[in-house]
């Protein structure tokens, strides 16, 4: 699909990235192919339309290391770090015309699609 750029699945989700808005739930956002098609559809955009549930780091988690040994570094630093990190993400999904919705627990996201309904 991804050498191939007039396949009709990425017709479909490109036609579907201009004309419509999408939410965006359990993607990583880090699929080559569909972050070519997102930056395509962004050049006749200004402003974000898409919207992606991303889960957001907390230094609790990052200080718990990925071998599960916490990590000796300063909460502050961790903090800090995150925060770059955290904003990097935004301004990366921005220009490929996605705002990002955070969330620290998937079970938050039920809660946060209600409040998106009620408006």
């Amino acid at each position: 699909i991804y050498r191939d750029a007039y396949h009709w699945s990425n017709l479909v989700q490109l036609n579907s990235f201009k004309e419509s808005s999408c939410l965006m739930i359990g993607l990583s956002l880090t699929d080559p192919n569909l972050r070519r098609l997102l930056e395509i559809a962004s050049k006749s955009i200004e402003e974000p339309k898409h919207f992606a549930f991303m889960r957001r780091l907390t230094s609790k988690k990052f200080m718990e290391g990925a071998s599960g040994k916490p990590l000796k570094i300063s909460n502050a630093v961790v903090e800090r770090f995150l925060e770059r990190h955290h904003a990097t993400n935004e301004e990366l999904m921005r220009e490929l015309g996605v705002s990002v919705i955070w969330y620290e627990e998937y079970g938050d996201i039920p809660e946060i699609l209600s409040k998106i309904r009620a408006g």
